[in-house]
């Protein structure tokens, strides 16, 4: 190829620039946002990938599977996972809008179906659903996290909302919140809706309803989560071993799932044992591979590791908060307001349950623990909210990127 026709094929690439003038050079790029959505959120799939093969191969040993065989079921789950999240993310903003209500309505009949005999229950929640026909258990509440975000994102900007108007926040936000909260709570799953109740104040947070609210909200909240406590034994032991005084300290001869994940995260050092060298791992820590899969990581990758999984889970829920801070629709940046509070508020309970810092509630690391369910809602929820990023980037859904997208396209 001579240099004259190298040249000519240089200028018929599109001219792509990171940014956008008209933002000025202070304002932050959408398109860094983009990526600060996409990138995380890949890094923490991988790492659960290659931790959670680590962590379920002696445990499928012990039961006499091939671990090599029974890593395909969740191999097709997070390869499901990530496709799904690739459709999601090229939908324009106005589908999410369109079938905000119904979405929220299949999640609460399908979150009801826990109480049918097609509930199962596991760990003393009854959470999940036998689906004919489906060889996992799925979990409803996963669904209802997203639809729940989704609908208070359309119901507090639709045209009329009066996010200042009690009474109309009441019946417009408050209904919805209330029954997607007792529906969870139908099957004892105190600590989804712990997280559900982050999402929802997380969108309200972002909506703009006054401060005082968050207050009040906050003060009929804790008689509620007190009884819920006091009338569960199990709930009331795990709360009272991390209160300073009335727990058990660490016994050899006894330990607590804490105290194994403890060990784990000790053992690891700096830079951890080595991939595949976990000790905790061979039936010592129950829920190696779901939640518990941080005290692994720390164990084979040691603090390194786990620094880079948090740091990649900070970096995700940051994208999600420059979406809630320069996104041009209110629709998207609430919506967004409510998953960035629903994944960084699980994130910090399965942290604080690992260290020893809050009791055991049994819920997932976002995208890195396994679980079918949590797993691929949370990818769908990070595929929406890089919809909402595209679209503010000037990004093309679909076709071949064009100076029309204003040369933030990256592609």
């Amino acid at each position: 190829m001579g240099a004259s026709a190298v040249r000519t094929w240089w200028r018929s690439l599109p001219r792509v620039r990171f940014g956008s003038g008209e933002r000025g050079a202070s304002a932050p790029s959408p398109v860094v946002t983009y990526y600060l959505i996409i990138v995380p959120a890949v890094v923490l799939v991988v790492f659960g990938l290659l931790m959670g093969f680590s962590a379920s191969a002696v445990t499928n040993i012990a039961k006499g599977e091939n671990p090599y065989v029974a890593f395909l079921r969740p191999l097709a789950i997070i390869v499901i996972a990530l496709l799904v999240a690739a459709v999601l993310q090229v939908l324009p903003e106005r589908a999410w809008w369109s079938v905000a209500r119904w979405v929220l309505l299949a999640a609460l009949i399908f979150q009801c179906l826990v109480m049918t005999p097609l509930g199962a229950t596991e760990g003393g929640n009854t959470n999940w659903v036998h689906i004919p026909g489906i060889p996992v258990l799925v979990q409803p509440s996963e669904f209802l996290k997203l639809a729940l975000a989704l609908f208070l994102g359309r119901a507090l900007t639709r045209p009329g909302a009066r996010v200042r108007d009690w009474k109309q926040m009441l019946v417009t936000a408050g209904i919805p919140v209330v029954l997607s909260l007792g529906a969870v709570m139908l099957g004892q799953d105190l600590g989804t809706a712990i997280v559900m109740a982050a999402c929802a104040f997380g969108a309200l947070w972002v909506a703009g309803l006054p401060g005082k609210w968050f207050a009040g909200m906050g003060l009929a909240a804790v008689p509620v989560v007190v009884y819920l406590v006091f009338a569960n034994p199990t709930r009331l032991a795990r709360v009272k071993q991390v209160i300073p005084g009335l727990g058990t300290p660490p016994s050899t001869s006894a330990p607590t799932q804490t105290d194994h994940a403890l060990w784990a995260l000790g053992s690891g050092g700096w830079t951890g044992l080595g991939p595949g060298a976990s000790r905790e791992k061979w039936n010592y820590l129950p829920a190696a591979h779901t939640d518990f899969i941080l005290a692994i990581i720390g164990e084979e990758l040691g603090l390194l590791g786990t620094c880079t999984v948090l740091a990649c889970l900070g970096l995700l829920v940051w994208g999600m908060v420059r979406v809630c801070q320069n996104h041009s629709s209110a629709f998207a940046r609430v919506t967004t307001g409510g998953i960035a509070a629903w994944i960084a508020s699980q994130g910090i309970i399965n942290v604080m349950s690992v260290t020893g810092l809050g009791p055991v509630i049994g819920v997932p690391l976002p995208l890195v623990s396994y679980g079918g369910s949590s797993l691929l809602f949370t990818a769908a929820a990070v595929g929406m909210v890089a919809s909402f990023a595209r679209g503010e980037a000037g990004m093309r859904m679909l076709g071949r990127p064009d100076e029309s997208s204003a040369g933030r396209d990256p592609r």
